[in-house]
């Protein structure tokens, strides 16, 4: 199985500071797809748990917020509240591949952290000092991120069960993330020495002190309501987080056969009797606010997690026969099961979001009051974070159009409720009672509101329905190679890791001949072949940051899968070695010059970089083969006595040269050159 292996910081910060100059972007993510507030834009400011916040979008606690490169593209699109991957006490579990299913709606079987715990809170600590180091970058950002509208928060997840949060392990990472400046200094000392004044900035070091609890599908109330009265009184503000069974199964099905027509989609039928009741989660609001109140702690709800379904179409490998629905359909059940919610409880009952949001729903979502409105789904399918702009200048047009220049103001305007709110605000505390209680009551009143509203309207789009929702992504008729495919770039942002990169290559096309060696030393070639590279840039993946999770191969038109069959190149040798046998590639440096050691179909090879004289170095372990600076044959040496006749792969000699030579190319900083670039001291 693919690990996720962290990368140098010193690398991160690296490409944070000389790819914008280079490619103008970060992480592969063009500057035309960050967000930078218009001067003139609305105030997207909101308060989550009591904390400002620029806006109220960020990724859900998933497979763009695991790592530290994820966090800082995050807040390059525009998200603001972003919730970590979920920790919990296992961090050592094997989860199927692919893991991630994204052909229309969403479906997937990954669900805790990748990363060991003490992984986890390095990458959350360097993600937030990438983010710092980003905000005070004013050539990058224009100045529009100084003020309020660049504020952000972590939202810690952690699961999933008591005697797990209890543990030294997953306690230990709460207090890493309620004072992290062990790790800060310890990362600040990874900063390049050229960058003197980041070296000396200030980094936050109490990186979050709220906690959004997810716990398994079926997890006992008892449960549910023991971790929670445990985390408020660690003095942590708490979220929890609810499932959709909980509206019920006769609503549910209605909802996803009879209204939106998912007819082929059966709802795992235990997870009916093991999620806890509406009335039982009704019980559970009631008592853990009175236990927050009485701690001075907040306390909330989240709607929702995934729905498990039958894994009928075998969408994904799977050993329970179950796999987790997301997207279009989980908007409608997760609107329906709020609404009802929250005409229950009343509006004062915090509400966080994540259930199918998208450009088209984010600002209703965000004039039902709910903070934060966070999304996964969406960001995997093409364009990847780039996508989340148009999800704030959606907000921000609509609350134009509303003239609202706050959120609070869209909320009462949006749908019109604003009246009523206050009417009934009003009834309820009195004529005498202070006028910003009554503001803030009716706010919250209007948000109730609106939620009914956008339920009942959500239920009745058809985007959100089967037939909207069955094409999956075309294919042409060609396999992916190791050069040259549409370069379509889909690959490259569907990555929340940002494993996939570009590289240069000049275009060549030049016959050849394997060398057939005989065990005397005596050289033939072989049967003459054609080497050709056709595109000037070329697609490659960074095996560290790839976990096989199968996105690129969803979106790709092209056979064969970006993460299969384009190179993968291992930041370290012992992350080559622990992937063998799969292919792959890694750059060392052997007696001052840069060397390219290689997998393909098994067998191995090394490349040496060209010397002062041009000459490169080749062998497959039994033959060396030295090229002059026209790659030429120059020398065959066996390394070894042969014992019989032995065949060089040139075409592998030939790749290689031209893998090597494109990776560390430094006109485009990737993940491989991010430690070679001249500027950085060693």
């Amino acid at each position: 199985m693919a690990e996720l292996i962290p990368a140098p910081f010193a690398d991160l910060v690296t490409r944070l500071f000389r790819e914008p100059s280079r490619q103008d972007a970060v992480f592969e993510l063009p500057r035309r797809k960050w967000y930078l507030p218009a001067p003139d834009s609305p105030d997207l400011g909101v308060s989550f748990q009591g904390r400002p916040a620029g806006n109220a979008s960020g990724p859900a606690a998933g497979p763009h917020t695991q790592m530290a490169q994820n966090l800082l593209l995050s807040y390059l699109a525009g998200a603001r509240i972003m919730e970590l991957k979920t920790v919990q006490v296992l961090d050592r579990l094997t989860i199927p591949r692919p893991c991630i299913d994204m052909a229309n709606v969403g479906y997937n079987v990954e669900w805790s952290q990748e990363l060991t715990v003490e992984q986890s809170l390095r990458e959350y600590t360097a993600g937030a000092m990438l983010i710092s180091m980003f905000r005070r970058q004013r050539d990058l950002t224009a100045g529009r991120l100084d003020g309020p509208a660049g504020d952000w928060l972590f939202d810690l997840s952690v699961g999933y069960d008591l005697a797990g949060i209890r543990s030294d392990k997953v306690r230990g990472f709460l207090a890493g993330m309620r004072d992290a400046s062990g790790l800060v200094e310890k990362l600040r000392a990874e900063i390049p020495k050229t960058l003197a004044a980041e070296r000396e900035a200030p980094y936050p070091t109490r990186l979050s002190d709220t906690i959004t609890l997810s716990t398994f599908h079926g997890c006992p109330a008892d449960e549910i309501e023991s971790i929670c009265e445990f985390l408020l009184a660690e003095d942590f503000d708490v979220i929890v987080k609810m499932n959709p069974p909980t509206l019920g199964r006769e609503r549910v099905e209605h909802l996803l056969h009879e209204v939106m027509g998912y007819d082929d989609l059966e709802v795992n039928p235990k997870a009916y009797g093991a999620a806890i009741s509406f009335d039982e989660s009704l019980g559970l609001c009631g008592r853990l606010r009175d236990f927050a109140d009485r701690r001075g702690r907040r306390l909330g709800f989240k709607f929702s997690n995934t729905l498990e379904v039958v894994n009928r179409a075998k969408r994904l490998p799977s050993d329970d026969g179950i796999i987790y629905l997301s997207g279009q359909p989980l908007h409608v059940i997760t609107m329906a099961l709020t609404s009802r919610f929250r005409e229950a409880v009343g509006a004062e009952v915090p509400i966080s979001f994540s259930a199918g949001i998208d450009r088209d729903n984010f600002p209703d979502a965000v004039a039902c009051g709910f903070v934060p409105v966070t999304v996964s789904s969406d960001l995997l399918r093409p364009g990847g974070y780039g996508r989340l702009p148009a999800y704030l200048q959606r907000l921000a047009a609509q609350m134009t159009q509303h003239d609202a220049r706050s959120v609070d103001d869209f909320i009462l305007k949006r749908w019109g409720h604003g009246q009523e709110a206050e009417r009934r605000v009003r009834a309820r505390l009195g004529p005498d009672a202070d006028a910003d209680a009554v503001r803030a009551a009716t706010i919250r009143e209007a948000g109730l509101l609106n939620t009914i509203s956008a339920a009942e309207a959500a239920a009745g789009e058809a985007r959100y329905g089967a037939a909207r929702n069955r094409k999956v992504p075309r294919r042409v008729d060609s396999h992916l190679v190791v050069f040259d495919c549409l370069t379509c770039d889909k690959c490259l942002p569907v990555c929340p890791n940002a494993a996939n990169f570009t590289y240069p290559t000049p275009l060549v096309a030049f016959d050849y001949h394997d060398l057939l060696v005989q065990a005397d030393g005596a050289v033939a070639p072989g049967d003459q072949r054609r080497f050709e590279i056709t595109k000037a840039m070329q697609i490659a993946c960074y095996a560290d940051f790839c976990n096989e999770c199968g996105n690129c191969d969803t979106f790709c038109p092209e056979y064969g899968g970006p993460y299969i069959e384009k190179p993968s190149f291992f930041g370290s040798r012992e992350t080559w070695d622990q992937a063998a046998p799969r292919d792959g590639f890694v750059v060392q440096d052997e007696a001052g010059r840069a060397t390219l050691l290689g997998r393909m179909e098994g067998a191995v090879f090394r490349l040496q970089s060209a010397d002062d004289a041009g000459h490169e170095v080749f062998d497959d372990g039994a033959v060396r083969v030295t090229l002059d600076a026209a790659q030429r044959v120059a020398e065959v040496r066996p390394l070894r006595g042969l014992e019989g006749p032995h065949t060089v792969n040139m075409w592998a000699c030939h790749t290689m040269r031209h893998l090597l030579a494109g990776v560390l190319d430094a006109a485009r900083i990737n993940q491989v050159n991010a430690s070679r670039v001249g500027w950085r001291e060693a």
